[in-house]
């Protein structure tokens, strides 16, 4: 956002030497900013869905949401002083209002961009935690740089309370010094309820789904086909007893087995005739797919109008229900219990979260939550009451010292409980409100690598580790800490130091079915086999560096290995 320079003689009664310069603010972009890319994230910005950009300075974020189908136009007193001021959906207010150095037009500024916002408004701005980095002189409010710049820096909370005041409205926070506002309840709760459920996977094929429920079962079959190049009779499998009992046929699984591997592996095989029965249903896997997919992310059955391929599943298959009946029959029932277990247990802790920013009436809420409060709990009331109780118990100590012992992987210290943010939905649900509620006041954290979920005092730290995955021991990047006893939000950075804290045994903080937890389980056991995991100066850098080369060792990715080039092998437990 650059605005024109206020009246000169304005400037003259505060200071006769600071002029501030707001049409050099405008930053030339690469890629979408972090509001917009928020926007994406949260699924509030969808294509065909109009979007004005208040204070658009050279226009990057527009041209770049233009070019993948958004309805985008902008406006800017610099740069595009000429454009129309123009209603939409989503408005952003994209750092504006820490370049405004007069706080009456920095008000202003925030009161035109909510006039033209039908559905949701965007306010991002500089945090307090930056200002390490800038330089310059006290003017107002903020400071005035050496280009000649104004920024003013707010802190997390401070922002949010600006909002709210001026524009009247409760805010949401999205993430560190980005807030949404919204016209009405119902996109407000959609995106808290989306929320409560995202981070159980990607999408799940029918195909996929069955094969790794019974990869077990299958894989005698897989051998046999892939040597002798035809499939089996039952004498020639131990266990054609089980496929055939689970899929009807020898050939009916080895018709799942070949559409979810390498489709090359199964050249030249022998297949014999196919039964009718078998083509129908391999012809129906992709109709299927939207219910299965519904299914998955809601864990119940959708109601008329939910299902976009709803007509073709009733004529093929009578109706919805019996469409489903069909792919429980074939998967087991016991898949789809557990989602709608789960998907109960979203929807308590979106219930109990939303207690923050005034929790809607029944008749309020979008009409496909209402179908979720009705199916999982059979009336809104039962809902509230739950989530009432879930609410309450994330102020109890003792409730969530016990939730912290329950939980399934983390790494437990007297201290804090530190877990993957991969594995949040599978954390107790008193957990999952405790760092909501942290997150109320932070945003959405989207680098953030681990939670630490702190025993001693009521507040949790979301951990940046980039490097995870990659980097064997990898160092601490930054921590935002959300402070629920005081409403407030801090910053550390971590990156600069020459001797930043790094982690041990990476397979504690993170789920069962992580990818990559084997290889870092791998190295703990090379590691403690070495004798290296004792000394207690290893948790930073330099000190785990000394350790390695004082016992003769180094590290060539997730393997440990010592100064002649060995690979220190972990030797399997002998059996007694």
């Amino acid at each position: 956002m650059t605005l024109c320079p206020p009246d000169r003689s304005e400037l003259d009664r505060i200071t006769p030497v600071t002029v501030v310069a707001r049409h050099r603010t405008a930053m030339t972009r690469t890629f979408l900013s972090r509001p917009v890319q928020q926007l994406l994230t949260d699924g509030l910005l969808q294509e065909g869905t109009s979007f004005f950009d208040f204070g658009c300075g050279r226009g990057g974020d527009v041209r770049r949401l233009q070019d993948l189908g958004h309805l985008a136009t902008g406006w800017d007193p610099a740069h595009a002083p000429s454009a129309p001021k123009l209603k939409a959906k989503v408005v952003n207010l994209g750092y504006v209002i820490n370049v405004i150095e007069d706080q009456n037009e920095r008000r202003q500024a925030l009161l035109d961009a909510w006039g033209l916002t039908e559905e949701v408004l965007v306010v991002s701005a500089r945090l307090d935690w930056e200002s390490a980095s800038s330089q310059g002189k006290t003017f107002g409010d903020g400071l005035v740089t050496k280009t000649g710049t104004f920024q003013k820096y707010y802190s997390q909370s401070e922002l949010r309370a600006w909002i709210d005041v001026v524009t009247g409205s409760r805010s949401v926070a999205a993430a560190p010094g980005i807030f949404y506002v919204f016209r009405s309840s119902v996109a407000e709760q959609r995106l808290l309820a989306h929320h409560a459920r995202e981070g159980h996977g990607s999408r799940l094929g029918i195909a996929e789904l069955i094969y790794g429920q019974h990869r077990e079962l299958l894989a005698p079959l897989e051998r046999w086909v892939e040597e002798h190049r035809s499939l089996p009779t039952p004498p020639d499998l131990a266990n054609s007893t089980q496929i055939v009992e689970t899929f009807d046929s020898i050939r009916s699984a080895f018709s799942l087995i070949r559409r979810v591997t390498d489709s090359s592996r199964w050249i030249g095989v022998n297949l014999g005739n196919r039964r009718s029965s078998e083509a129908v249903f391999e012809a129906n896997l992709e109709l299927l797919q939207p219910l299965i997919d519904f299914l998955s992310e809601r864990g119940r059955l959708p109601h008329s109008g939910e299902l976009t391929d709803e007509a073709a599943i009733n004529d093929q298959f009578g109706s919805v229900r019996r469409a489903f009946s069909l792919v429980r029959r074939v998967t087991g029932a016991e898949r789809w219990v557990d989602l709608e277990a789960r998907s109960g247990r979203d929807f308590l802790v979106y219930l109990a979260l939303a207690a923050f920013v005034g929790r809607p009436k029944f008749g309020e809420l979008p009409e496909d939550l209402q179908h979720d409060a009705r199916d999982f709990f059979g009336s809104y009331k039962e809902a509230c009451g739950q989530a009432d109780a879930l609410l309450f118990g994330a102020g109890n100590q003792e409730a969530l010292e016990l939730a912290c012992r329950s939980t399934p992987f983390g790494k437990l210290t007297p201290e804090a409980l530190y877990v993957h943010v991969a594995g949040l939905p599978q954390l107790p649900a008193l957990l999952r409100v405790y760092a909501g509620c942290s997150e109320t006041l932070t945003g959405k954290v989207d680098d953030a690598t681990l939670l630490k979920i702190h025993r001693l005092k009521p507040q949790v730290s979301f951990l940046l580790y980039p490097t995870f995955d990659k980097d064997p021991h990898p160092a601490l990047s930054a921590s935002i800490v959300g402070r629920l006893h005081d409403y407030s939000v801090s910053y550390k950075d971590f990156s600069e130091r020459e001797n930043p804290p790094i982690l041990h045994r990476k397979e504690a903080f993170v789920p069962l079915d992580y990818p990559g937890r084997e290889k870092f389980e791998r190295l703990t056991l090379q590691e403690e086999r070495a004798g290296l995991l004792n000394d207690p100066t290893i948790g930073t850098r330099q000190g785990w560096g000394n350790a390695l080369s004082d016992a003769g060792y180094a590290l060539r990715g997730h393997r440990l290995i010592n100064h002649r080039g060995a690979v220190s092998v972990v030797q399997p437990k002998r059996q007694c």
